[in-house]
């Protein structure tokens, strides 16, 4: 016995026969119709989409923006879908500026009537040929936020894999330096350490610089330590036997994004750090004081020392916001940012000084706040006790613990120093 379903535009044809299924063109018998799109079905992700897909629509999150140096007419987004999968937008021409006022960071929208395309080596920077360009001609709006839709998107590649490909180098900060083009024009190299302990230097451009929402150094500069950043879509470039890396019109530097992967390198980060150990020449706390200031700024040196006190001026930790990084003030019970308002969970860094002896040398030095943490042992939030009302000008009595035990410590003099020091994290 046979069976068949008629094909008439929403209905295919289906002939059972001998128990064995097969398509086929017979209409004999019509006992059900079935539609089309329930054998075909259109895509509805960013994996199913080719070259020339239908417009069907699309739920996205757009994450950022670019414009090409050398294509002034193009706008790109970078969107990702509910599965994290990400992909190109493209506005272009008489439909770029409709589309830059249509689309705003972080925001979810509904998509369709778009078209699908294969991008060139220029426009590909991400590991997917196809791209998704819209217009005035498509249909876009904006619907609800959800979690569903991932609000972060990076690629994440080691160091060894830089010579094959680069989409993005995550790194903890360690240092800002400036230098100067042979043309006189400034620029900035930013020096990054991977969880391997390996320094990564890359080129920061003003095609990155430049523009505000991509990159803040003061952000960067006053982040909690360790301030792990994200740079998307670094260029590598062979220089004189060597890759040299910068940035590019695409790429943005993001600090601390929460993701695991960037939560799970702060932790290894603290783990290292706590057991590393620093080799290379020590200077004895002696020569470095008959040292002139201008042979000690911007250098760093290795001493061996032990630590005699701790002083503060005001308080020994300072409560700033998270987002920002900037110094909050006591509101009621509160904390409040004059950014940001009331913060529901503020965070807080020592504010340290360590009179540090050797022999019958000392120095004062300024402690990062993450080498106060390696020194106690503890966050600041963790010693600090809301009960106590002096407790904001009384030390901890965790830090009489490590008073005169020997260790090794790095210390550098920064461009704010006369003859006080800053200890780094290291």
């Amino acid at each position: 016995m046979s069976t068949g379903l008629k094909l008439d535009g929403e209905s295919v044809d289906y002939i059972s026969e001998g128990g064995q299924n097969f398509w086929g063109r017979h209409s004999l018998f019509v006992y059900n119709r079935i539609p089309k799109a329930w054998f075909s079905p259109l895509p509805h992700t960013f994996m199913e989409l080719g070259y020339a897909s239908p417009g069907t629509e699309l739920h996205v999150r757009i994450l950022r923006f670019w414009t090409p140096e050398y294509r002034t007419y193009e706008t790109w987004f970078l969107a990702v879908d509910k599965y994290g999968d990400a992909i190109q937008i493209l506005g272009q021409r008489k439909d770029q500026r409709y589309v830059q006022f249509v689309f705003t960071v972080s925001k979810c929208y509904a998509i369709s009537k778009y078209g699908c395309g294969e991008s060139d080596s220029y426009q590909n920077w991400l590991d997917k040929p196809i791209l998704i360009a819209v217009g005035m001609g498509s249909s876009i709006r904006e619907i609800l936020d959800t979690i569903t839709i991932p609000k972060y998107w990076f690629y994440f590649i080691s160091k060894n894999q830089i010579p094959d490909y680069v989409n993005l180098c995550p790194g903890i900060f360690l240092k800002f330096v400036n230098y100067t083009k042979k043309d006189g024009q400034p620029f900035t190299l930013l020096i990054l350490s991977n969880d391997s302990g390996e320094e990564i230097a890359i080129s920061l451009w003003k095609e990155c610089t430049d523009i505000p929402g991509r990159f803040n150094r003061s952000a960067i500069e006053n982040a909690c330590s360790p301030a792990v950043l994200a740079v998307t879509n670094v260029k590598v470039t062979p220089i004189a036997g060597t890759l040299r890396l910068g940035t590019t019109c695409v790429s943005h530097v993001y600090i601390n994004p929460p993701i695991g992967d960037i939560t799970a390198l702060i932790e290894r980060h603290r783990t290292n750090q706590t057991s590393k150990t620093i080799f290379g020449p020590t200077i004895s706390l002696h020569d470095m004081n008959q040292k002139t200031h201008s042979k000690l700024l911007e250098k760093t040196f290795i001493v061996n020392t032990s630590v005699m006190g701790f002083t503060f001026t005001d308080t020994w930790y300072q409560v700033i916001c998270p987002d920002c990084k900037t110094p909050t003030f006591k509101q009621g019970k509160n904390w409040f940012c004059p950014s940001d308002g009331i913060l529901k969970s503020p965070s807080s860094i020592f504010k340290l000084v360590a009179t540090i002896v050797y022999q019958t040398d000392s120095m004062n030095v300024i402690l990062s706040d993450n080498v106060a943490q390696k020194l106690l042992g503890a966050r600041s939030d963790e010693l600090i006790t809301e009960d106590n009302p002096d407790h904001r000008k009384t030390l901890p009595l965790l830090s009489e613990k490590i008073k005169r035990l020997p260790i090794k410590m790095v210390v550098r003099m920064t461009k704010t120093s006369t003859r006080q020091h800053s200890l780094h994290d290291n």
